[in-house]
């Protein structure tokens, strides 16, 4: 993730707190390459469908919707980015709404939050790649697992086919002269053993 860029997609509508969070995140030395924002659930929809972003910041108060709202919204538009939801009154009961809908983290507005987000959102991208990394890793095991089964079942196969040829064979040397029979029993015994 060295040198990586990333971008962000930040759904806020008070000014304020824009200002804020764009001085954080173009701080010299942040890696966040494109930092949008956006005021309501309606264009938040309409860029994240346009666009991938890396992670996704959100008040949980915009308008149209909660910043949960949006979630699910997204989440059923197919937009897999993690999610980070900004609140100013943070609660018992959202943050357990919040960890149930897999927000991957919560951030508190209180006078110094934004120094704070880019190494949220940088821990939050890390975090979100090294799960993926491991779904990744996991999938591939599967599917190689299901190629060796499928490799051992086809080898199975063929040595049953040995197996009947070589009885078809031991048949036919039995009902041969005894001289013949004497040569070819052993070397029908060997090809036995080799299965």
């Amino acid at each position: 993730m060295e040198g990586e860029q990333f971008t962000v997609l930040v759904v806020e509508d008070e000014a304020t707190h824009q200002m804020l969070i764009r001085k954080a995140l173009s701080r010299e030395g942040t890696p966040f390459s494109l930092v949008q924002f956006t005021r309501d659930s309606e264009e938040a929809v309409r860029f994240a469908r346009q666009m991938a972003f890396d992670v996704l910041l959100v008040d949980n108060r915009i308008p149209g919707t909660r910043g949960l709202d949006l979630l699910t919204e997204l989440r059923e538009a197919g937009v897999e980015a993690p999610f980070v939801l900004m609140t100013s009154a943070g609660s018992e009961d959202l943050v357990v709404e919040a960890y149930r809908q897999k927000v991957d983290d919560y951030v508190i507005k209180d006078s110094g939050f934004w120094k704070e987000l880019p190494q949220v959102l940088l821990r939050v991208i890390r975090t979100d790649r090294a799960k993926r990394r491991v779904q990744e890793l996991h999938a591939r095991y599967e599917r190689t697992n299901a190629k060796l089964e499928k490799l051992n079942a086809d080898i199975q196969l063929r040595n049953e086919a040995i197996r009947d040829k070589v009885r078809a064979l031991r048949t036919a040397v039995a009902a041969l002269a005894p001289a013949d029979t004497a040569v070819l029993t052993p070397l029908v015994e060997e090809i036995e053993v080799l299965l």
